[in-house]
């Protein structure tokens, strides 16, 4: 793993914003022919039709035996909580501790670790990163839909931790989703604990998690050197591959920064293609990189994606468990990744040896302790692929 300057993305003209309202997930929140909606679509009137299809559809979390489904609903009512603004932020202590910045990094990272994270890395907050207004709502009823976000904190604190590989290869059925949600919780009160400890030293803190976020997660984790961007969307790194989730804690406490890293994944990608190739929704791009606000990224088509979400009931999570990165941490996977991020071509390598030696995706069964779906992840994964 190098350690760079600067992060390996291509800033081409200025980077610019996103606003939350253009998230899908935001939209799926719009009810048809209300004002609201009626207002959003004069400007956004290629999103429309496509946006009314999915609306049709059952949506995440809908799909399942009800048992099951209420295992996934219990978690998500403590995420809810967890995502309050009462509990990403509060008040700052008046008592500011003299902490030393080199000091202050390794408490801050140590706590993170006794919580649970799994990769803690710190970094600059880049303004580009920061949402430009509210968008998502459902779960918060104490954020206002289109209010501007100011956020001036300097720097940034990314968590990751790890998705179990068994459960995410589920996909595209419930028990993939389940533990999706149980990393998600787990972040929050990860991130939310966080923030809460660097305000009582004395400095502004807000935790930014599943159902509150201001920032834009996978960027802020790359300028830290967490990992780097993958065509997929998804960031890779070198210790979890993709089989992960991010949370992140911005604060003004002074802080250590840890430097962006290069892991050859960007040269790994171009090559690979597996997780485009068996993408259900053919959101992933087989072609090369385009300009998106300004950074020069594979881009996904988030229209699509979401479609095959609302339509099983889950995140889906096959890009992610086809990818040659999603392996158990043994001897000889970890041998793959070291000569993987040593570039020469190991993407065009490494894809065709996995479509050898593992040969077409096949998604495991669910755990004996959840109901088996009505139907096989097999049959319903070709399903999907009729789609393409």
């Amino acid at each position: 793993m190098k350690e760079l300057d600067r992060p390996r993305y291509k800033i081409i003209g200025e980077m610019s914003r996103f606003d939350e309202r253009d998230n899908v997930h935001a939209r799926r929140e719009l009810e048809p022919d209300t004002p609201e909606w009626k207002k959003y679509y004069q400007d956004h009137a290629e999103w429309e039709e496509e946006d009314l299809k999915t609306k049709l559809l059952p949506g995440v979390g809908n799909v399942g035996h009800p048992w099951d489904l209420l295992m996934l609903r219990s978690q998500v009512q403590i995420r809810s909580t967890l995502g309050r603004n009462d509990f990403v932020d509060g008040p700052v202590s008046q008592e500011k501790m003299g902490i030393d910045p080199i000091r202050a990094t390794e408490k801050v990272k140590g706590l993170a670790r006794h919580l649970g994270a799994d990769l803690v890395r710190i970094g600059p907050l880049n303004q580009a990163h920061v949402y430009t207004h509210v968008g998502k709502t459902k779960h918060s009823p104490d954020k206002i839909k289109g209010a501007s976000i100011s956020l001036p904190h300097k720097n940034a604190i990314s968590i990751a931790l790890e998705t179990e590989i068994d459960l995410i290869k589920t996909g595209p059925v419930l028990p993939e989703l389940l533990e999706i949600v149980r990393v998600y919780s787990q972040l929050a009160r990860i991130s939310v604990v966080l923030a809460a400890y660097i305000r009582s030293l004395g400095f502004p803190a807000r935790a930014h998690n599943s159902h509150n976020y201001q920032v834009l997660c996978i960027p802020i984790a790359i300028d830290a050197g967490m990992g780097e961007l993958s065509r997929m969307g998804a960031l890779i790194t070198k210790e979890l591959g993709p089989c992960l989730k991010l949370a992140t804690i911005t604060t003004d406490l002074p802080l250590a920064f840890d430097p962006p890293v290069d892991i050859g994944v960007e040269e790994f990608c171009q090559d690979c293609k597996i997780c485009a190739k068996n993408c259900p929704s053919g959101a992933i791009s087989h072609g090369g990189k385009v300009v998106v606000r300004g950074v020069e990224k594979w881009k996904i088509k988030p229209e699509a994606c979401y479609r095959i979400w609302n339509e099983t009931g889950t995140d889906c999570g096959i890009c992610i468990a086809t990818c040659p990165w999603t392996k158990p941490r043994t001897m000889f996977h970890n041998l793959c990744k070291e000569i993987a991020t040593r570039k020469h071509k190991a993407g065009l390598w490494m894809s065709i040896g996995e479509e050898l030696l593992y040969g077409k995706f096949r998604p495991k069964p669910a755990p004996d302790w959840m109901e088996t779906p009505d139907l096989s992840v097999w049959e319903k994964y070709k399903k999907l692929r009729e789609h393409l």
